[in-house]
């Protein structure tokens, strides 16, 4: 079967910044089916490290890279308010270039003889036309419904909360229309799948969880520094950098009282100007983008996932847990993952609950062992990328069966 993806940049492997979880289900999509990847690109350097992972040859049989959005006129950016579009759509603020770049999707999918397109996140749905009779697939990851719910209630100040709303109002839709045009939505975490269904129970739904490349993120036996704590992720990611703050600010001081030596690490790309001044702070660090987060974990005694507002399930956590760290997060933190508090986890929603937990693990060495064997045996067992797209096969087998009444045919 030949399946267009269409992608809002280029897919991380598990050695770039980002979620790999389009890669990872693409890859292995791929040893079944001629996949065409048709993407933004937020950076040459991003694209330039994707082409030179060796993990990416033979994925794709092409790539093309679509030219970003110009500047909106003063016109559409009145006609996108009217229409109280989403912040990502581009067919009021700038509809020539919307129009174009639907032209370059069906004229490729024409060329190659496409039989599916896979539609990674949300914004990419917009460009994708049920008319033209291609069966289609999104992966939301999360819902961003959820998300943007999430963040209205953290929002404070009129002016805030209204834009927030409005911008829930937009999303919603969006979402709730999706069967329209999808054969199916995925999501990553049933807590997602579930908001999604409240939208409309007629869409086709199916919960994907993310996985976890256990080549890659393998544990090690090298050297752990005691007292080292770390966080891992894309920084200038609300959420992330709002769990920065918060273990900085409500956390890591009464870890201190205990542990007077303590240091933690925050380490990802993109982090803002918030995040950087909490160096200032004796005993934190951040270090911006790094070409290897492994060596950083794998130093640590503890891992902390300390998010309070987003959705979804957190590769950062499994990535851990595969290289056997001692985790504690939120329950925020876990939606979506069969683990346990107290066996694979520990579980803190407040701040001195949560320093506490901390506290034991670098206290005590067995227990942080255990709880890193017990979280290695729970993402071996369950949350391989293999097994992941498994799932993803027969999804798409059943939906070309509907279609065409048949078992589509694989290379």
């Amino acid at each position: 079967m030949k399946i267009l993806v269409l992608a809002p940049d280029v897919p991380a492997t598990s050695r770039m910044p980002g979620s790999p979880r389009l890669f990872s289900l693409c890859r292995e999509l791929s040893r079944l089916h001629e996949l065409f990847l048709v993407t933004y690109c937020s950076s040459h350097e991003r694209y330039q490290s994707f082409l030179n992972d060796p993990t990416t040859s033979h994925v794709f049989t092409r790539v093309e890279v679509l030219p970003d959005p110009p500047a909106a006129h003063w016109w559409g950016q009145q006609w996108h308010r009217l229409h109280l579009a989403a912040y990502f759509e581009t067919r009021y603020r700038n509809a020539a270039y919307f129009k174009s770049i639907q032209h370059r999707i069906w004229s490729l999918c024409h060329q190659e003889c496409i039989d599916l397109i896979y539609v990674d996140i949300l914004p990419m749905t917009q460009y994708i036309d049920r008319k033209k009779g291609i069966p289609a697939i999104v992966d939301l990851h999360d819902s961003l419904t959820l998300l943007s719910r999430t963040m209205l209630k953290a929002e404070r100040g009129w002016r805030n909360r209204l834009s927030a709303y409005l911008s829930v109002l937009s999303i919603q839709h969006l979402e709730r229309s999706l069967g329209k045009t999808f054969d199916l939505i995925m999501t990553n975490s049933a807590v997602d799948e579930h908001v999604i269904k409240e939208l409309s129970t007629s869409l086709n739904t199916l919960t994907i969880g993310n996985g976890v490349d256990m080549e890659y993120f393998s544990p090690d036996i090298g050297v752990t520094e005691k007292d080292k704590i770390v966080f891992t992720g894309v920084m200038g990611y609300a959420p992330n950098e709002d769990a920065a703050l918060y273990f900085v600010n409500d956390i890591f001081p009464l870890v201190k009282v205990k542990r007077p030596e303590v240091q933690f690490w925050i380490v990802g790309s993109e982090p803002s100007e918030r995040v950087k001044a909490l160096t200032r702070i004796s005993g934190v660090h951040v270090t911006g983008k790094v070409d290897d987060v492994r060596p950083y974990v794998r130093s640590a005694s503890v891992f902390v996932c300390p998010l309070r507002v987003g959705s979804g399930v957190k590769n950062k956590i499994l990535a851990a847990m595969a290289m056997q760290k001692a985790t504690v997060a939120t329950s925020m933190s876990i939606d979506g993952l069969d683990l346990a508090d107290n066996r694979e986890v520990l579980l803190a929603d407040d701040p001195q609950d949560f320093a506490d937990k901390v506290v034991r693990l670098l206290t005590d060495q067995k227990a942080a062992q255990q709880l890193g064997a017990n979280g290695l045996a729970r993402v071996q067992g369950q949350y391989s990328w293999g097994a992941m797209g498994k799932v993803l096969e027969t999804a798409i087998q059943s939906i070309m069966v509907s279609r065409n009444g048949r078992t589509h045919r694989v290379r």
